[in-house]
């Protein structure tokens, strides 16, 4: 089996960061938003409120989950942690109805 160089190993561990910081956080940023607006909602809080406030935030967390992909030791390490945050969410959503 052929290696790769360390060039290659380099431009695929960025790749993979990049991946994860675009099409990753936009995903997981976008389940929170859903979750959290829905939460917001069944609390009591007034629905156009909880979705513009939870919205105006996700622009912050986006920056937070981007940053973060980078800051992993490796792509795969950000993946993983990406795809951990994303399980109460998608569980909070697929409970709530």
């Amino acid at each position: 089996m052929i290696g790769f160089s360390s060039v290659a190993r380099a431009r695929l561990a960025n790749a993979g960061r990049v991946t994860a910081c675009t099409l990753g956080a936009y995903g997981l940023t976008a389940l929170v938003t859903a979750a959290l607006s829905r939460l917001l909602v069944r609390l009591g809080m007034d629905a156009v409120e909880a979705v513009t406030g939870v919205t105006l935030a996700s622009f912050a967390l986006f920056a937070v989950i981007a940053m973060s992909a980078f800051h992993a030791r490796s792509p795969a390490r950000a993946w993983v942690i990406m795809i951990l945050l994303a399980l109460p969410p998608t569980l909070l959503l697929a409970l709530s109805e």
